[in-house]
């Protein structure tokens, strides 16, 4: 071979490989051509199959019925409920909650998804396993604000200003240790409130707060209360959760009244009243008015059945003419404030059903009505500012001539 011709030789060498690479590349790409289309000429010939959809709300029924109810087999009904037991709080969930379930038309579970407020909790199947996600749907706040005058019940009144029912309840609970609503509140008193409604994007309400009550009534006074990080204060920023509550229980009426002479109905002559009565039908329920240590439950003479609440502060209370005990209202058990000792009856020196409450101090008897009643806790020193600055506001939100869902007096 010539010298001339040797480096053509080489550059035809040097071709062949680069030939032989698009030479597979070819190839290659025209087996994944084929797998699409034979994949998609074998979904041309299986037959559709659409998605199926039940839905509805939990109301009184287990997840798992439903899952039974809407396809599920008995070990996938478990499957499911079992995930969702160990990857959310399926305890929390309402009657109200909606649920939606997905299935294929042969029936093969696709999804199901749980909307408990701002929650969404979609249970999937993949991997042979299902699978639990939980996310939160962002909410929409806004401020409603109302005002009016009490005429009868004061639930019949701020009703009839269109405040729900929500809202009442949360105003007179946060305002229930300064204000006895069964007894102190009189036609023409005031009240206003402000508070916070959170919505789903469909619209739908799924929270309410109380940012600011306010009560000014001729037996009352004034009262307000402030929602500031999460706990209830007065214009003073006092904590409106005292030591005790107002009242040991929901009463009808006072029967009678502390006193040093008292004709007693069942004596017959007169003597101390060391507590004050209050008459309410048989079985309703008794509770402690603060935290303490039961020191006795059972018979007392006339006292008939009793259970007597030592508290801090060197207080202690008796709730007497009991029906019968609470479960756990037994010597040497703590108790909390607002939990049932008992239920109203008609036991010992009694002419009717009623409750014998009283209070000692010291071991003297003390008049509950009129005895000032401690706070439990107060706003920080260091807060004190920041109170305030947020108590001026919302009460300049209150007084405004207009706001959204206000209505002007």
């Amino acid at each position: 071979m010539t010298a001339e011709r040797l480096p053509q030789e080489w550059a035809r060498a040097a071709r062949r490989p680069a030939l032989y690479g698009v030479a597979i590349l070819i190839v290659a790409a025209g087996a994944r051509a084929h797998s699409y289309l034979a994949g998609r000429a074998a979904e041309a010939a299986a037959p559709f199959e659409r998605v199926l959809v039940r839905s509805g709300t939990l109301a009184r029924s287990r997840l798992y019925d439903i899952l039974a109810r809407t396809g599920s087999s008995p070990s996938e009904a478990s499957s499911i409920s079992g995930a969702l037991g160990k990857a959310a709080n399926a305890r929390g969930l309402r009657p109200e909650d909606g649920w939606r379930i997905e299935r294929s038309t042969s029936g093969v579970f696709r999804h199901l998804t749980l909307s408990s407020g701002p929650k969404r909790i979609v249970v999937v199947r993949r991997d042979g396993r299902y699978r639990v996600s939980v996310s939160r749907v962002p909410l929409s706040t806004i401020r409603n604000r109302r005002w009016g005058a009490v005429h009868g019940s004061v639930w019949a009144s701020m009703e009839a200003e269109g405040i729900p029912p929500q809202v009442i309840a949360g105003f007179t609970d946060a305002l229930r240790w300064t204000v006895d609503f069964l007894t102190e509140t009189r036609d023409g008193d005031r009240f206003a409130v402000l508070w916070r409604e959170e919505r789903l994007p469909e619209g739908r309400v799924v929270g309410r707060t109380i940012l600011t009550g306010i009560y000014e009534g001729t037996e009352a006074g004034r009262n307000t209360a402030v929602l500031f990080d999460g706990t209830y204060y007065d214009a003073e920023g006092d904590s409106l959760k005292r030591m005790f509550l107002r009242a040991p229980l929901r009463f009808t009426r006072i029967a009678s009244h502390f006193s040093k002479r008292r004709f007693h109905p069942v004596l017959k002559r007169h003597r101390h009243h060391t507590g004050t009565d209050y008459a309410a039908p048989k079985g309703t329920p008794v509770v402690s008015v603060a935290d303490g240590t039961v020191v006795f439950a059972g018979r007392d003479g006339g006292y008939g059945n009793v259970v007597r609440v030592r508290h801090a502060g060197a207080y202690s209370t008796s709730y007497a003419h009991l029906s019968r005990f609470a479960a756990r209202a037994r010597r040497g058990r703590p108790v909390k404030q607002g939990q049932v000792v008992g239920f109203v009856g008609s036991t010992g020196l009694s002419t009717g059903p009623h409750l014998h409450f009283e209070i000692e101090e010291n071991g003297r008897p003390r008049n509950f009505l009129k005895l000032r009643l401690p706070f439990a806790r107060a706003v920080d020193r260091d807060r004190l500012s920041d109170f305030r600055a947020v108590r001026d506001r919302r009460r300049a939100e209150l007084d405004a001539p207009s706001a959204t869902g206000g209505r002007a007096r």
